[in-house]
Order: structure tokens, then C-alpha cells, then sequence
């Protein structure tokens, strides 16, 4: 029988136009998604304190891939499955599991945006030189506040009222991680981006082994979490000496949100930001930006914690802030949105919230490897 080879217009023209490193894959119902290719590195191509081997963004139920598929843009549901799409309204207001779901339900390989994925195209950013701006003003960067995109709402960017996020991809080619028009787009600012594969219990940091997040079971306690210790290596949640988030002071459980400072990476807690165990997002948190993030005089942060954005390096730095609460579960969320200013950024890292937030200014990210 004869191969009839029938053109797929769209993904030739998307690939001619950015020299292949951009295409269109089509979910299970046959809905295009635009993806950007971020090739294997290994962690000494970032910095050499890193350690030798491939980053573990690359590395998936302990296969090694050439390289991983990025959404071009924020997550848009659309029929029951996480898109990138240019020009929408990202999905917001809807918890982790929802975009969990919508993303799988686009076929094999389709997963949200991990943590893992997320230090890896960070740390390659930042090792370019480039640090993306984006909306983290009411629709235009706050620090170069001629750059703006189209809000949702047709408002004017920098306005303060209506709805500040901006359609997926309309600011200029700063706001793409490497500053061309092939480029990941709004990445920093816009919307936070939930980032499976990272949990923070009690205090405890909690992993997924390399990028396994990208397909393991995320909703319960059945995923193999894995907490770190102080040489790298990953042990059952709950061994002693892991490394855990502490706060500078204790809260007084008032449900009056106040920030006691900044935190410190530790082996133990002493001080919680609410009552252990209390998932509730209404007690004090913790706050620093991310490049300041320390650890306990006598504390090693192993090279693992750098890998995946967790704890900075002093080279290449990534912007933005950190929040985080020690009390209960918290999961994460990247990138900062359109009213965090500074506190937006590459770095930028927010463990302040449950699975079960749906906010405003919550989203996702498709990627597939």
C-alpha cells in the first residue's frame, strides 16, 4: 500500500517561522497547542557547584529524554483539556487538580508545567543573561512600564481597577524567556503558574525524584514523596535531619495574615507560622526574596536544592520573591502575577497556599515530554 502524506499547514508554518524550534502538537481531541523545545544540559552548563549529569528535568520515570516541550504560553481550558494558546485568557480560579486533569486529559505525554521543568528553563534563562520582563503592573512591566500587553478586560495598563491579567503572549519580546519572538511567553508575571513535584508539609520539603512529577499520581499521599537531606540524597518524609523551612517566629494563630520575616532553610522547626497540621491559608507567613534565601548557620544546602530553584545560586541569580507558610500542606506556584512587581520573577516562588486554592490570579502551564 502506498504512504499518503497529508501537510499539517499550521506546524509547517510554525516550525519554518522559528527555525523548528517551536511546533504545534495535537491533544486527544484534536486541538492544537503551541510547545517550545528546550533542549537536554547537563548541570555543569549552569554552574559547576552544580555537580556533573543531566538536570533532572530531563529525566523521567527514569528515562533520560533529549529535551522537553514548554508551553509557549499560559494554560487555556478548552473543551476539558490544557491548551497554549496565543492571545486568550489564561484559565484562572480553578485548584491544582482541575489543571492536573485538563492537562493528562490531552493525551500521552501531556502534563503540567513541573517544578523540575520550571528550574531548568529558569536557570537556562538566567545563564543567557536574560531576565524576562512581564505583567507585573496592571498590565504592563512595572520596571519598564512602556511595555505593556492587552488586558482581558480592555482596560488601560497600569490601571488599578478591573481585571490587570493580559491575553497570553501580547507583550513584547522582552516578556519571552529568551527575548525572541520563538521565545516561552509570560513566564514571569501575569499569572501564577501551579508547579507539581513539590510540596511543603509541615515545614518538611517534599519531592518527586528527578521530573517524575510529570507523570506520577499527584492528587494524594500515593505519590512517592521524597524529603532531602543535607548531602543530597532523598529519604522517606519524615526521617530526621531533613531540610525544612523555618520561620524566624512563631505565630500567634490568630488568623490575622502577618509576615514574621524571613525564612531560613533548616533541619528542624521551631517555629511554625500557624498550628501544625492547619492547611489554612489565613495564619502569618513568611517572606524574602528569593536571592536572599538562607539556610541555618551549620546548615549544608545540597547541590539538589539549587537544581530545582529551591535555593539560590550566586550565579546565575534569578529574580523575585519568596513566600512560603510551615504550617500544613502548601503547594507551589511560579513566576509571581500582574500586581507582584518585583516579587515576580524567574525565582520567584510561592508556598503559601493549598491543593485546593482556585484564585484569580492562579494558572497553569502545558508541557510534554
Amino acid at each position: 500500500m502506498p504512504t499518503i502524506f497529508i501537510r499539517d499547514e499550521l506546524r509547517a508554518a510554525i516550525e519554518a517561522a522559528t527555525g523548528g524550534l517551536c511546533t504545534v502538537h495535537y491533544t486527544a481531541s484534536g486541538q492544537p497547542s503551541y510547545f517550545r523545545w528546550i533542549p537536554k544540559f547537563t548541570l555543569d552548563a549552569i554552574d559547576p557547584s552544580l555537580g556533573a549529569g543531566v538536570h533532572p528535568a530531563f529525566v523521567v520515570d527514569g528515562v533520560t529524554r533529549d529535551g522537553l516541550w514548554i508551553g509557549m504560553y499560559p494554560g487555556v481550558v478548552k473543551n476539558g483539556e490544557l491548551l497554549s494558546l496565543p492571545g486568550v485568557d489564561p484559565t484562572t480560579s480553578q485548584p491544582y487538580t482541575y489543571f492536573v486533569s485538563a492537562a493528562r486529559a490531552c493525551g500521552a505525554g501531556f502534563h503540567v508545567m513541573t517544578n523540575a521543568e520550571w528550574a531548568a528553563v529558569a536557570l537556562l534563562t538566567a545563564k543567557s543573561g536574560h531576565q524576562p520582563r512581564g505583567n507585573t503592573n496592571w498590565g504592563r512591566a512595572h520596571d519598564a512600564t512602556w511595555e505593556t500587553a492587552r488586558r482581558v478586560d480592555n482596560g488601560t495598563p497600569g490601571s488599578t481597577s478591573g481585571v490587570g491579567r493580559t491575553l497570553t503572549g501580547t507583550g513584547p519580546v522582552t516578556w519571552r524567556h529568551d527575548g525572541t519572538p520563538a521565545g516561552i511567553a509570560d513566564i514571569v508575571g501575569n499569572v501564577w503558574e501551579f508547579t507539581p513535584g513539590l510540596r511543603l508539609v509541615d515545614g518538611e520539603i517534599q519531592i518527586l525524584a528527578n521530573n517524575d512529577a510529570a507523570t506520577a499520581s499527584l492528587f494524594d499521599d500515593s505519590a512517592p514523596w521524597k524529603a532531602i537531606l543535607q548531602d543530597g540524597s532523598l529519604v522517606a518524609p519524615g526521617t530526621t535531619g531533613t531540610l525544612k523551612l523555618n520561620s524566624p517566629s512563631a505565630s500567634n494563630n490568630d488568623t490575622t495574615a502577618v509576615n514574621l520575616g524571613a525564612p531560613t532553610i533548616a533541619t528542624s522547626v521551631t517555629n511554625y507560622t500557624g498550628p501544625a497540621g492547619d492547611s489554612n491559608h489565613s495564619y502569618d507567613y513568611c517572606y524574602t526574596s528569593f536571592a536572599s534565601l538562607s539556610a541555618a548557620t551549620g546548615v549544608t544546602v545540597p547541590a539538589i536544592m539549587r537544581a530545582l530553584a529551591l535555593a539560590p545560586l550566586s550565579s546565575p541569580a534569578l529574580a523575585g520573591g519568596f513566600w512560603m507558610r510551615n504550617n500544613g500542606q502548601r503547594y507551589p506556584l511560579r513566576g509571581g502575577d500582574w500586581i507582584n512587581g518585583a516579587g515576580a520573577g524567574l525565582g520567584a516562588l510561592n508556598l503559601y497556599y493549598p491543593a485546593s486554592n482556585a484564585y484569580w490570579h492562579l494558572g497553569a502551564r502545558p508541557a510534554k515530554v
